[in-house]
């Protein structure tokens, strides 16, 4: 049996890609919105403001995937030390950490040289937060809405 000649390679690859996607980017960011709908209904809700913000963020360019909320929504997912007692808390991943850095170590807490925290709720409220911290609600867990996608897309990506 002689060498194939390159005649017959270009025939035999004229159609390699062909039933691939023709925008993997789209067919990713299509699974990404389709994992943050799922995450959206594991949310804390108070006024809907938190699961409105959660969105998923690709990048075309070097194919980075990430998700964008208001900031809050990662002291409620990953829980804040108290000032006077801890609760449920967990690590900040590096990967959050570069965006929305704990004050100091691996976890978030309250600055002690504070009364309260901020925002809009009673006054009472917001010292009691403060004193003893936020549970850690751990509803994003950014390895698994990765995998998530990438299942996504290899079940719908048929070669």
């Amino acid at each position: 049996m002689s060498d194939p000649t390159p005649e017959q390679i270009e025939r035999e690859i004229t159609d390699l890609g062909v039933d691939l996607p023709q925008d993997l980017g789209a067919a990713i960011n299509s699974a990404a919105n389709e994992v943050v709908e799922r995450l959206k209904a594991s949310a804390p809700l108070d006024t809907g403001s938190l699961k409105e913000s959660i969105r998923a963020e690709f990048n075309t360019q070097d194919f980075t995937l990430g998700i964008s909320m208001l900031d809050y929504g990662y002291f409620q997912n990953f829980g804040v030390v108290g000032t006077e007692n801890q609760t449920t808390q967990f690590g900040v991943p590096d990967n959050v950490s570069k965006v929305l850095p704990p004050r100091s170590g691996a976890t978030y807490s309250y600055d002690s040289s504070n009364k309260t925290i901020g925002g809009d709720l009673p006054f009472g409220v917001k010292v009691s937060i403060h004193q003893r911290g936020l549970n850690a609600k751990q509803f994003l867990d950014l390895e698994s809405f990765v995998d998530r996608v990438a299942n996504i897309v290899n079940e719908n990506l048929n070669l």
